[in-house]
């Protein structure tokens, strides 16, 4: 690529005054003053170097620069004096080069410091050496990037493929000269890349303390140190609490399979054991805990002597748990259940405290994380043409000025800290058009010589999309709300109508996005998938990624509203009750959407639809009751009318009528009383019916291949 570098804007630095201080005290006008103000100076002293001339600069973000000089032949030796306080960095880069020959050369230095300050350093040349190459990083202040962004007039909607650039993009590098020494002629360059920088003390002097051995003489040895318990890698990991196997069975409502009993000091004659019944566990306090920290929690389930299936007893125990918390009102965002497939003879169950405590930190538009803000590539920029910056003067140097495909778009952001959970952005959506990522910084909208706003824009890589939010619209309104279902995927195991079943969490969020503007909006809305939750893919949405969230584009016609449903999901394993109305509807949705085994699927199709007729069934049954209670409140209000008549002589023709009135009431009642009776011995036989379906349907889990017993040497 071309940088444009031929524009450079001079910055007078603050430093002056202290440059000024330092020439006032090196006059030693006054004594006090001058030691005060060199104290001052020390930090922007420069590496002196006779008989050389400065050629490159190279500045980095990560806090050095890096400097290229340049020695003619016909020197016996070259003497450099480097400040203190930049020996350590000098040391660990110095490259000396002998431009003809290419080998390095030696170079020699005092051990100690001198009173001014300064360590010098002498390099021995010898007889017909070409130019030398001295390189070297020392300390230097970043660099900062500024980018403009002119757009022109079509930017506004979606782009055909192939069509020019619609806007240009510019960069400039604020480069500070705090060197102590001027820029003539020199090379400027930036440069942001993964290389990491540090201070390594190479300059003083390090005595080795040796150990002192005695000659035979008696030890005593010392004990190991020893570790912590529930110790992951590196890290510690507090145990919240533990429940064994007869715990965890009594939470299950299909009964969860426990280790097997021994005959303890308590059992009698016969053998028998004699043992107090496992009472169910308590965990509200431990709920309480859990909410009241906001943190996650690592629910871990463990197998024990005597399970056929150890991944799948694991996860059912800890399933099991997972449940009870739920029950006390603990979020499952908070929940993470993990299936070791251990055998474990004293835990069932633990319940260890996580390391994360909510969602992950937000980039575009909010608050960037710490990893995201690194840059990721190689940027590195050179000026083409030298250029002069005097000491304690800041430049901006033109870095590129390259067209771009760029336009102006909405971009909704609901979850960074500086974002918006009603209303989208008014954004520019641009493309990178050099071949170097671009580093963050603030960016500068225009179009057509207006100002349009201000942004903040993350790195971004060679031809990859950025998103910069300039100013906030309120023509574009989101609404949004949560809802959550669960949904059986497979079913492992089915016994006397408990089934144990792998299922899926799923959470919706549903936004209804309306455009009150006058034109069409192309909207980009962020959303963040919780942690342990993957997005369920959809064909008819449009997303992409950008760091670790999701955008998804919409377009909305003027005056119009768009609605756009997300869902992510989680796997579990639960057990199923399909004796119960929930536990039949679960298994209708699960036939509807999976394909299970022929014959499984016919005969849990027969459950559903037995059980279907058996609730219009009870439906009817409770119409009848209904109507019957109309029935006799008539004929009581009939009964009380003919009493109150009876003593009328001139009320026989609508006492007859009442009578007639009231033995039709009678006799309705009584059809509906044969019809429920009739009704109810026929739901109790579609009942026993749909109860002998249930027992005779089982389903085994596949079995797991014993581990072969290893081989033991006579």
């Amino acid at each position: 690529m071309k940088p444009a570098t031929k524009h450079a804007l001079a910055i007078p630095s603050a430093k002056r005054r202290r440059r000024a201080a330092c020439r006032f005290a090196r006059l030693g006008a006054l004594a006090l003053v001058g030691s005060l103000a060199l104290a001052g100076c020390s930090s922007n002293r420069p590496v002196l170097a006779d008989a050389t001339k400065l050629g490159n600069v190279i500045i980095y973000k990560t806090g050095v620069a890096y400097y290229e000089r340049y020695a003619e032949p016909g020197e016996e030796h070259i003497d450099l004096r480097v400040p203190n306080e930049r020996v350590d960095d000098f040391l660990k880069s110095l490259s000396i080069v002998d431009e003809a020959s290419g080998k390095a050369l030696p170079v020699s230095y005092p051990t100690t410091s001198s009173l001014d300050g300064y360590v010098a350093m002498r390099i021995n040349l010898g007889p017909h050496n070409g130019r030398l190459r001295i390189t070297y990083v020392t300390e230097s202040p970043a660099w900062k990037p500024s980018y403009r962004i002119v757009l022109g007039a079509d930017s506004a909607g979606p782009q055909a493929p192939g069509a020019p650039p619609t806007a240009t993009l510019q960069g400039w590098a604020v480069v500070d000269n705090v060197s102590g020494e001027d820029w003539q002629q020199v090379r400027i360059g930036v440069g942001s890349t993964s290389a990491l920088s540090f201070r390594f003390d190479l300059h003083s002097v390090r005595i080795v303390e040796r150990e002192t051995l005695g000659g035979g003489g008696e030890l005593a040895l010392a004990p190991p140190t020893g570790g912590a318990a529930y110790a992951v890698a590196t890290s510690k990991v507090r145990m919240l609490s533990s429940l064994g196997a007869s715990d965890v069975a009594t939470l299950s409502p299909g009964g969860m399979p426990q280790a097997a009993e021994s005959r303890g000091s308590d059992g009698d004659d016969s053998g028998n054991v004699q043992k107090e019944a496992p009472r169910r566990p308590d965990l509200r306090a431990l709920s309480q805990q859990i909410k009241n920290s906001k943190q996650r929690v690592r629910i871990e389930g463990y197998a024990q002597a005597g399970d056929g299936d150890l991944q799948i007893s694991s996860l059912s125990r800890a399933n099991a748990v997972r449940q009870e918390l739920l029950d006390n009102g603990v979020s499952a965002d908070q929940l993470e259940v993990v299936a070791t497939g251990k055998l474990s003879s004293s835990d069932a169950v633990r319940i260890l405290a996580g390391d994360d405590a909510g969602v992950p930190g937000t980039t575009l538009g909010g608050a960037v994380s710490a990893e995201d803000s690194q840059p990721a590539g190689l940027a590195h920029f050179v000026s083409k043409s030298p250029m002069n910056i005097a000491a304690d003067h800041s430049a901006m140097v033109s870095i590129f000025d390259k067209p771009t495909n760029a336009r102006r778009v909405y971009y909704f952001d609901p979850i960074s800290e500086r974002g918006s959970k009603t209303y989208a952005f008014n954004a520019v959506r641009l493309e990178n058009p050099t071949a170097y990522t671009l580093d963050g910084g603030p960016v500068t909208v225009y179009a057509a010589h207006q100002f349009l706003g201000e942004g903040l824009s993350e790195s971004v890589l060679p031809g990859a999309v950025a998103f910069v939010p300039y100013a906030l619209d309120k023509s574009v309104v989101v609404e949004a709300s949560d809802d959550s279902r669960e949904e059986l995927e497979k079913l492992v195991t089915l016994q006397r109508g408990v089934a144990t079943a792998e299922s899926r969490r799923i959470r919706r969020k549903q936004l209804v996005i309306s455009n009150r503007g006058q034109k069409p909006a192309e909207i980009y809305l962020r959303h963040q998938v919780q942690k342990g939750y993957e997005l369920v893919a959809s064909g008819a949405q449009k997303h992409e990624k950008i760091g670790s969230a999701y955008l998804f584009a919409v377009e909305v016609p003027p005056g119009k509203a768009t609605e756009l449903s997300i869902e992510e999901s989680t796997p579990l394993l639960r057990t199923v009750d399909i004796r119960t109305d929930g536990g039949v509807g679960d298994v209708a949705v699960f036939l509807a959407k999976r394909a299970p085994d022929a014959e499984l699927g016919r005969r849990l199709r027969e459950i559903v639809d037995a059980h279907r007729a058996a609730q219009n069934l009870r439906e009817k049954i409770g119409v009848l009751h209904e109507q019957m209670a109309v029935y006799r409140g008539r004929v009581e209000e009939l009964t009380l009318q003919l009493l109150s008549l009876k003593k009328v002589r001139e009320a026989d023709k609508l006492r007859l009528s009442l009578q007639k009135k009231s033995q039709e009431i009678n006799e309705k009642l009584q059809k509906a009383t044969i019809e429920v009776t009739d009704r109810e011995g026929e739901l109790m036989t579609m009942r026993i019916e749909l109860e002998d379906k249930i027992a005779e349907l089982t389903l085994e889990a596949p079995a797991t291949p014993a581990p072969k017993a290893a081989a033991t040497r006579k």
